[in-house]
């Protein structure tokens, strides 16, 4: 099927809470739809999917019947997670050309869920939470070893803890905490140790930093004052919407999570440890 850029839409330029879920489809496909949806508001002042099915299709012939079948499904399921409260935006695939998925990913028939704090990524539903609370724990990270971390030990509070930890990504190279001759047995996730640096600056391009203060007030006070120790918290608390209800609606309305769905927790990390001497 021929691609066909929408070029008055710009998938950034809408409000979170209403790109914060998006199905990805064939472009010349979410166009007809979108074009069918204004007819049918137009003549009727409502939208009833099953007159905009019909007027898809209309607009999309000739088309081979097995492609067009397998579309209109997707577009009905889409329609039945709208009536039960879901709100997704279905989104043509040179609209998300430039938007960051997982490995293989965008793919048809997969709700997707919007980064909350980085407008550019997007996550399957499935490991939505994962995702997020990894990129959040590897940005504090980072920020810690660029303002010269010699020693960092990670605790876990409450929440995700260690079958959690060993699927993280993290960006240094870390010792998985498994013997008892620790204070934190119970509790250290892992610990590692660095060289540190003794020009202590901030990574580009944060996204969780404008909106920790904590994390605001250690990065002054290392920079500005030479401050000699650290702890801070990475808290994770809010489901941002991706709850088990989501994942019931989906399911019934036959749209794929993209893979096993990760419950979320409320999580708080601690990060504690030392900066190199200045």
């Amino acid at each position: 099927m021929s691609k066909e850029r929408n070029d008055d839409f710009n998938l950034l330029d809408i409000p979170y809470c209403d790109r914060q879920f998006i199905v990805v489809a064939d472009d010349k496909f979410v166009k007809a739809a979108r074009e069918a949806e204004k007819q049918e508001v137009a003549q009727n002042n409502k939208l009833d999917w099953l007159e905009i099915g019909k007027r898809v299709i209309k607009i999309m012939l000739p088309t081979s019947y097995i492609l067009l079948e397998s579309i209109l499904e997707i577009y009905k399921a889409i329609n039945r997670a709208r009536e039960s409260g879901v709100r997704i935006l279905l989104v043509g695939k040179s609209e998300v050309k430039y938007i960051r998925f997982p490995i293989g990913h965008p793919r048809e028939g997969i709700l997707y869920v919007g980064h909350p704090a980085d407008p550019n990524t997007y996550y399957t539903t499935a490991e939505f939470h994962r995702f997020t609370f990894e990129h959040k724990f590897c940005e504090a990270i980072n920020i810690l070893m660029s303002l010269g971390a010699t020693e960092l030990l990670v605790e876990h509070v409450c929440g995700w803890s260690k079958d959690f930890s060993t699927r993280i990504s993290i960006p240094l190279s870390a010792d998985f905490e498994t013997g008892c001759e620790s204070k934190f047995t119970s509790s250290l996730l892992f610990k590692a140790t660095l060289p540190g640096t003794q020009k202590p600056q901030l990574p580009d391009n944060l996204i969780w930093f404008p909106h920790e203060p904590m994390w605001q007030s250690i990065a002054e006070g290392r920079i500005k004052f030479k401050l000699k120790n650290f702890s801070l918290t990475v808290n994770y608390e809010d489901d941002f919407g991706v709850n088990a209800g989501l994942k019931m609606s989906a399911k019934k309305a036959g749209l794929e999570l993209g893979g096993k769905f990760e419950d979320h927790q409320s999580t708080i990390w601690r990060i504690s440890g030392k900066f190199k001497e200045i």
